[in-house]
């Protein structure tokens, strides 16, 4: 019952600061859609350093209405990192249970869509929950179970933006050219100034599930390495068939943004001649 009443609070501040706030709309968002382990908390902290960025993190607010980007608002104040003169607010979402059921209105947002290979990610995500002592994904099967809904689930959301709103990067890009790849994620959805390779980690992305709570507190930019191999699969126990289905989903989505830069490049060859 409690927690009913609580739930109804919240959205009812949500409406009043829809209705109050101008950058309370889902058209004035911008978001990270991703999965956990995939170096969007890092990302994260260079939009929210941003004094025109509103935001922290993963909220955990469920977008599935109107009144969410108001929710997004109170969550942010809250939390202490509501920025009220900034004219876009900000969130990361890692669960497909927080937009599956998001309005078409969430689709006039501009989102950065990040993802990494299944090996390193699944070896990650059980890792950190190893480490943190929690229940969740404790084994490789269930994280790489996890790995393969969400990337479903991106994939299905990726043709409902519009493509001048959604740019999609690869982790291994993201680590190994992490200034160019910012510069081209600016231009790709009209951020302006461009985004620079420099963060303030906000405490609240460090806490309660809104980033990476190990390692994203001692850093203040994206340091450039190399790629290094994944690994392989036979140091992970999940069975060859979940493995496979985990590597097409990847390919997959690999593809829907490699379609996208080059189609993009063209364009702009096409403007210029």
């Amino acid at each position: 019952m409690r927690g009913g009443l609580r739930e109804k609070g919240k959205r009812g501040l949500g409406w009043v600061a829809g209705w109050t706030l101008p950058s309370c709309r889902y058209a004035r968002c911008i978001f990270v859609l991703a999965h956990m382990r995939c170096g969007s908390t890092a990302l994260s902290n260079i939009l929210c350093s941003r004094p025109d960025f509103s935001g922290y993190g993963e909220t955990h607010v469920f977008h599935d209405g109107l009144d969410a980007p108001g929710r997004l608002a109170v969550n942010c104040i809250r939390r202490g990192s509501w920025k009220r003169n900034a004219p876009w607010q900000f969130d990361k979402i890692l669960h497909s249970r927080l937009d599956r059921h998001a309005p078409d209105e969430f689709f006039a947002a501009r989102a950065i869509f990040v993802a990494r290979e299944p090996v390193a990610t699944i070896r990650s995500i059980v890792t950190l929950y190893r480490t943190l002592g929690r229940p969740e994904y404790r084994d490789h099967a269930d994280a790489a179970r996890y790995y393969i809904e969400r990337l479903d689930a991106l994939a299905g959301m990726w043709h409902r933006f519009a493509p001048e709103r959604r740019v999609g990067i690869t982790h291994r890009s993201l680590m190994a050219e992490p200034d160019a790849i910012l510069a081209a994620t600016s231009g790709a959805i009209g951020i302006e100034p461009p985004l620079k390779n420099a963060y303030r980690s906000h405490a609240a992305s460090r806490r309660g599930g809104g980033g990476d709570p190990l390692v994203s507190g001692s850093y203040s930019r994206i340091e450039a390495a190399l790629p290094v191999a994944s690994g392989t699969r036979e140091f992970l126990d999940v069975p060859d068939t979940l493995l496979d289905l985990a590597v097409e989903r990847y390919a997959k989505l690999e593809a829907l943004f490699r379609s996208e830069q080059t189609v993009s490049a063209r364009n702009k060859w096409l403007e210029s001649v």
